[in-house]
């Protein structure tokens, strides 16, 4: 993966050109692996699959996203210079505003169909009142520029003047961010290291009181804001090295946390301390001086408290005036454990919350899977047991994302909406949970309804690759389903409702379904590939499904219905995909049951 004459040097760029799997991805691959560092995804195929709108009709959107639970919109635009200059073209930047523009207001009927279902998924989150963040992203491997800076800070106003119209209900905080090369290292750099400010640094202090265990040391006290303004104005956000979001900024309102940080530091600046949760700060060493009331760090990266800290340092002079008489309550920690330190990042920082998977770790269940792909050739799964914080960038070639697992299950049992909207949902509750991940599920199982998730975004790629003035009739009609959002998904389930008619022979327990190899998921999702293709020629029966994202059942049943009629009715016509595909599967030996006593 290259960019003549574009500075390629620096690290992340690097990790960038060693990704060979985002290649197919052309001018949207740059914008992924931002993607990826940035909101942590494990499965970027499976994210990409659902995420890229990129089209000649596509209204200026590249990516459209809504991440984090319901939480956060992503609208982004990239650019890959295949040569040097000095700045990204500052009009892909004012193309932000065409884009939400055409993503939030006006009808559904008129907004282009290679962009409703993203336009229908945002309308429907910030509706339902869980957005909070909506964030604006130019992705380019040039220098950052003052031109586009302008540009985006414009679209952001947009954004929110459209949001502010058209959601009165919503609290949402916008903003627009410029990720060039420098900002796209320091996305990279936080990934490496949670501490990017190595200078020293001395805080007047109350005093305070150390806590040590094996491998690390944390000293508890209070330090004036006056002196934490000052540190934000010679580093900014290069402070947040080890927290996942950024300073937020400001909106004007009673509900905003930033707002309410500032009128506390202006107005009651006594109070402060109690106030205010405080702050987390990792650092490389610290030093404390009980004589002289004094404590000495060296490097600085806050792990929590990061709105805390850019809402003080963004006081202005006249706003700051009696800042010097507020504490903020500090904990600083250094750790020489690197397992620990990631986790003190994870625990800490509100956006790296602890993940439904990590409780799920330990589970009996996902203890014996683990075993069984031990002995499955080129398969990894965790199960729910997460590495460092650089893993989402990293390709594991044989990885198979627990994301990805769970959603490929619920989907292949019957349940897309459950796959598509509510995937932490079986992380979460134990009785999704156990549904999904049943005692008798086994690894082998999972590599087939893994396999076809990813026979069909394969299915997808390769119509999507198709320039639109050279797709066929039918070509057409599967790129228009496959532009629903949750359609991957829901061709799964499809296809795992009528799978009797697939494979030509009742199956007792669905669970129990494998390949007789033991394949690789590799190899299973070229075993797939031939009845995905042919199957695809009933997305039309599917489509009317897709409108209200997966959530009405009763079009998901009847949809599902439909297109198993169509398979039934046409197989014999078509056998041979079929018949070699289920030559090649086992139904699993019915277990016997034997009573007690």
């Amino acid at each position: 993966m290259t960019a003549t004459g574009v500075e390629q040097a620096k690290p992340g760029f690097i990790a960038f050109q060693a990704r060979d799997d985002l290649v197919d991805y052309g001018d949207n691959a740059l914008l992924l692996f931002l993607a990826q560092m940035r909101l942590g995804i494990d499965d970027i195929d499976a994210f990409a699959a659902n995420a890229l709108t990129d089209h000649s009709n596509d209204k200026k959107c590249d990516l459209v996203a809504v991440v984090n639970d319901g939480t956060k919109v992503i609208v982004a635009q990239g650019y890959l210079a295949k040569t040097a200059k000095s700045a990204a073209p500052a009009n892909k930047a004012s193309d932000a505003n065409t884009a939400v523009s055409w993503l939030l207001a006006g009808g559904l009927e008129t907004v282009p169909e290679v962009l409703r279902g993203a336009a229908e998924e945002v309308r429907a989150a910030l509706t339902a009142g869980t957005v909070t963040e909506f964030e604006i992203w130019y992705c380019h491997n040039l220098p950052e520029s003052q031109n586009v800076g302008q540009e985006l800070a414009q679209a952001a106003v947009t954004a929110d003047a459209v949001i502010r119209r058209e959601f009165p209900s919503a609290d949402v905080d916008v903003t627009a961010i410029e990720f060039g090369l420098s900002a796209l290292e320091v996305e990279y750099s936080r990934t490496q290291a949670p501490i990017l400010v190595s200078d020293t640094f001395e805080f007047t202090v109350p005093g305070g009181f150390e806590l040590t265990a094996e491998g690390w040391s944390a000293f508890s006290t209070a330090i004036n804001a006056e002196t934490l303004r000052e540190i934000w104005a010679a580093h900014t956000t290069q402070l947040m090295s080890p927290n996942i979001r950024d300073y937020l900024g400001m909106v004007r309102s009673a509900g905003n946390i930033n707002f309410g940080i500032k009128e506390t530091a202006k107005s009651e600046p006594e109070n402060f301390a109690i106030f205010n949760n405080g702050i987390t700060i990792l650092v490389n060493d610290f030093e404390y001086d009980a004589d002289a009331r004094t404590l000495s760090v060296s490097g600085v990266g806050i792990v929590n408290g990061g709105q805390t800290t850019g809402a003080i340092g963004e006081l202005s002079s006249e706003e700051s005036t009696r800042l010097g008489e507020a504490r903020v309550m500090a904990r600083f920690v250094k750790c020489t454990d690197p397992s620990v330190l990631q986790d003190i990042v994870r625990f800490n920082n509100t956006q790296n919350k602890v993940e439904a998977t990590d409780f799920r770790s330990k589970d009996p269940i996902q203890e014996r899977l683990r075993a069984e792909f031990d002995k499955v050739p080129d398969a990894e799964y965790r199960g729910g047991r997460r590495g460092g914080a650089s893993d989402a960038i990293v390709r594991r070639r044989w990885l198979l994302p627990d994301s990805s697992v769970a959603q490929s299950l619920a989907a292949f049992h019957g349940r897309p909406n459950l796959a598509y909207n509510e995937t932490r949902t079986i992380w979460d509750l134990d009785a999704i949970y156990a549904s999904v991940f049943r005692e008798g599920v086994t690894a082998r199982h999972i590599v087939l309804t893994f396999s076809l998730l990813r026979a069909v975004d394969r299915a997808k790629q390769s119509i999507m690759a198709i320039a639109e003035d050279l797709r066929t009739e039918a070509q057409k009609r599967h790129a228009e389903f496959f532009r629903a959002r949750g359609s991957n998904l829901l061709l799964v389930a499809a296809i795992g409702a009528c799978i009797e008619t697939v494979l030509g022979r009742a199956i007792t327990d669905r669970a129990q379904l494998m390949f007789k190899k033991n394949m690789s998921p590799s190899d299973a999702t070229d075993a797939w590939q031939p009845v995905v293709d042919t199957l695809l020629s009933f997305s039309k029966q599917l489509a009317p499904a897709t409108d209200q994202g997966l959530k009405s059942q009763d079009r998901v049943s009847k949809a599902i219905e439909d297109f198993g009629a169509m398979v039934e009715a046409t197989r014999a016509a078509n056998s041979a995909p079929f018949d070699a595909f289920a030559s090649g599967v086992l139904p699993g030996p019915p277990k016997a049951k034997v009573a007690a006593g």
